[in-house]
C-alpha cells in the first residue's frame, strides 16, 4: 500500500474505532489493531536470537498468547503455529523489514474504511455488525470471516509495490505488485460482506457468486474499482472465461479457478466470474436495493437457487442452464 512510511510508536497496544451507525439500537462495530503491535514487539525479541526455542518461546509469549479473540479464531482457521511464523521471519527478511511501516500505518485507513462500512449499510439496510480485527498472518490467507468476526492478514494487506517481496513467491510478488492504498478498504467491505452471508457455495459456481459478490458489493460501496489481477486480466480474457467456465461451473473442484495462488499464471479467476455474474444481475434489475439483497443473501449451497440466478442474470443468455 502506498502510506506514509513515517515512524510508528507502539504505545497504543489496543486501538478501538467505533463505526458509525445508522440507527441508535444498531450494534457498535469496532476495529481492533494491537495484534499488528504485539507481533512486531514480538519480532524485535526474534531477531536478537538464532536460538530456536527462544525465538519460538517471543512468537507464543508475546503474540499469540496475547492474541485477540480475532487473531485466535485466524490462527485456528489457517492452522498457523509458532513454528510457521518463526520459519517465515527468519526466511523473508527483506520483506518483514520492508512491509513493518506500513503495517502500523493502517490505522491512516479507518475514515475510509468506516465510510465504506457506511455505504454498505446504505445498500444493505438489514447489515449485521461485525469486529475487524487486523492481525499478522503467515502470508497463505489475505483475509477471511468467522461468524462476526472480519480478519485480516494485515501483512498482506498493507504490501504494495514499494514492498520487498524478491524473497517471496512468484504469486506474492504478482499480488503486492498490483496493490494500492484503496485495496486495503476493499478488502475489508469484501470480508464484511461474507459476514452476512449465510450459506456457502458447494459447486464452483455458488462458490465463485459467493466470492465474486463480495468484490461487487464492496465495488458498490467503495466506489472504486478493483484492479487486482484477476479483475483486470478477467476483463481482458472474458469471451474465452466465459466459455471455459460454462462447461465447469457445475462442478464441486474449484482448484482451476479459485485459491489456486501457488499454482496458476492468473490466479482466482473465478472471483471474477462470480463479479461478472452478479454484476449482470444487478445491471438488469430495476430494483437495485432488492438486487443488492438477493445478491448478498442468495443460496449459494443450492444449486437450484444458484442455477436460477445465473439465468435471472441473463448472463449467458438464457441458454436453459438448469439442464446441465
Amino acid at each position: 500500500m502506498k502510506l506514509s512510511l513515517s515512524a510508528a510508536g507502539f504505545c497504543c497496544l489496543v486501538f478501538i474505532l467505533s463505526l458509525t451507525s445508522y440507527s441508535q439500537d444498531r450494534s457498535i462495530t469496532s476495529v481492533f489493531t494491537s495484534d499488528v503491535d504485539n507481533f512486531w514487539i514480538a519480532f524485535d525479541s526474534i531477531i536478537t536470537s538464532d536460538d530456536k526455542e527462544k525465538q519460538l518461546g517471543f512468537i507464543r509469549t508475546l503474540y499469540i498468547e496475547k492474541g485477540t479473540q480475532g487473531l485466535k479464531a485466524f490462527i485456528k482457521e489457517r492452522d498457523y503455529s509458532a513454528e510457521e511464523y518463526i520459519s517465515l521471519i527468519n526466511k523473508y527478511p527483506r520483506f518483514w523489514k520492508s512491509v513493518r511501516a506500513n503495517t502500523l500505518m493502517i490505522r491512516s485507513q479507518f475514515s475510509r474504511i468506516e465510510k465504506g462500512i457506511e455505504k454498505f449499510r446504505e445498500l444493505y439496510p438489514d447489515c449485521k455488525p461485525a469486529g475487524i480485527y487486523f492481525t499478522i498472518g503467515a502470508l497463505r490467507s489475505a483475509g477471511t470471516t468467522k461468524t462476526e468476526m472480519v480478519l485480516i492478514s494485515t501483512e498482506m494487506a498493507a504490501a504494495d509495490s514499494g514492498t520487498d517481496a524478491s524473497e517471496l513467491s512468484n504469486w506474492l510478488k504478482t499480488l503486492f505488485k498490483g496493490q494500492t492504498s484503496g485495496d486495503i478498504v476493499g478488502m475489508n467491505i469484501h470480508e464484511y460482506v461474507h459476514t452476512q452471508q449465510s450459506a456457502s457455495g458447494s459447486t464452483l459456481l455458488g462458490k465463485c457468486l459467493e466470492e465474486g459478490s463480495a468484490d461487487f458489493i464492496a465495488e458498490l460501496a467503495t466506489r472504486q474499482k478493483n484492479l487486482n489481477d484477476y479483475m483486470l486480466f478477467g476483463q481482458r480474457n472474458e469471451s474465452s472465461l466465459k466459455r471455459r467456465f460454462r462447461f465447469e461451473m457445475y462442478r464441486r473442484s474449484s482448484v482451476n479457478w479459485l485459491y489456486n495462488g501457488e499454482k496458476a499464471e492468473h490466479a482466482d479467476l473465478g472471483y471474477f466470474m462470480g463479479y461478472a455474474i452478479c454484476k449482470a444481475y444487478y445491471d438488469k434489475a430495476a430494483d437495485k436495493k432488492k438486487a443488492v439483497k438477493e445478491i448478498i443473501e442468495l443460496d449459494y449451497s443450492s444449486k437450484e437457487a444458484i442455477a436460477a440466478f445465473l439465468e435471472k442474470s441473463g448472463y449467458y443468455n438464457n441458454p436453459n442452464l438448469r439442464s446441465q
